[in-house]
C-alpha cells in the first residue's frame, strides 16, 4: 500500500474525487512514451506465478518484504477472480458506441492495492470488446507513471484510459476506490497514532466486503462524465 500521509491536510479529508478520479477532457493529453515490457493480465498473473515460484519480487527492491507479498498477492488475485460480479449498470455504460478505449494500468507484483484491483480492471476490459488493457511495472515506465502522480507520490496501482486511435488520456483512476479511501482517511483523523499494520488490516478488510463495488462506482461515474462528451466530439451521436 501506498503512504497514506499524502491525503491527510492538517487532520481534515482532502478532495479525493478531484485526486482520484481525472478527468482531461478540457485539456486534450497526448501519452507517446513507449511502454516498456506491456504485458497482457494473463502474463502478469504467469510472471507472479513465476515469481513465486523463484522466490522473488517485481523491481530492484529483493525485499523478503516484498516477496511475502507477491505471494500473498498471487492468492488475493485468485480471490478476486472468484469473486467478481459485473456491476449491470456500469457494463450497460461502457458498452455504449463510442471510439475505442485503451486502458493502460500501473502495477508491481509486491502491491497489495494492485492485486485487489487487476482482476476487477481486466474482467471489466474482458466483457467490453471495445476497452484493451495493458498492464505495465511502475518501475519500468517511470515515464507513464509520471504522467499520474497522486499528490507528487508514485502511487499504484493507476488505471490510464486512452482513446486507442489517438492516444488522448480521457481518464485517470486510482491507486484506491474512493469510497474505501475515506474510510481509512476518516479512521487516519479519529486515530492519528494508528500504525501501518493497522490501517493495512483495515484496507484489506473492506476489500473483502466491497467485492469490487466501490471500484465500479468510480469507474461508472467517469464513463458517464466522459462517454457524452467523447461521442459529440467523434459525431457519434446527433
Amino acid at each position: 500500500m501506498s503512504d497514506l500521509s499524502h491525503f491527510v491536510n492538517k487532520g481534515k479529508l482532502i478532495d479525493l474525487h478531484k485526486i482520484l478520479t481525472t478527468r482531461h477532457m478540457n485539456t486534450p493529453d497526448i501519452l507517446t512514451p513507449e511502454l516498456i515490457n506491456p504485458l497482457t493480465y494473463q502474463s502478469f498473473k504467469k510472471l507472479v506465478d513465476e515469481l513465486v515460484t523463484d522466490n522473488l519480487t517485481t523491481g530492484p527492491d529483493q525485499t523478503e518484504e516484498r516477496i511475502a507479498f507477491t505471494k500473498l498477492n498471487q492468492q488475493r488475485m485468485k480471490r478476486v477472480e472468484k469473486q467478481f460480479k459485473m456491476d449491470p449498470e456500469l457494463l450497460a455504460s461502457l458498452q455504449q458506441p463510442r471510439p475505442e478505449w485503451h486502458w493502460v494500468v500501473l502495477v508491481e507484483s509486491w502491491c497489495g492495492d494492485g492485486a485487489q484491483q487487476l482482476p476487477a480492471l481486466a474482467a471489466i476490459a474482458d466483457a467490453v470488446p471495445t476497452i484493451e488493457l495493458t498492464v505495465i511495472l511502475r518501475d519500468e515506465n517511470p515515464a507513464w507513471m509520471d504522467t499520474c502522480l497522486t499528490n507528487g507520490s508514485r502511487a499504484i496501482p493507476k488505471l490510464i484510459c486512452l482513446n486507442a486511435d489517438t492516444n488522448e488520456r480521457l481518464f485517470t483512476w486510482g491507486p484506491w476506490p474512493l469510497a474505501i479511501l475515506e474510510q481509512v482517511l476518516q479512521l487516519k483523523e479519529k486515530n492519528p497514532n494508528a500504525t501501518k499494520e493497522e490501517v493495512h488490516t483495515l484496507v484489506h478488510t473492506l476489500y473483502a466486503k466491497d467485492r469490487s463495488q466501490s471500484l465500479q462506482q468510480d469507474l461508472l461515474r467517469l464513463a458517464q462524465s466522459v462517454i457524452p462528451v467523447q461521442e459529440k466530439e467523434e459525431g457519434l451521436v446527433a
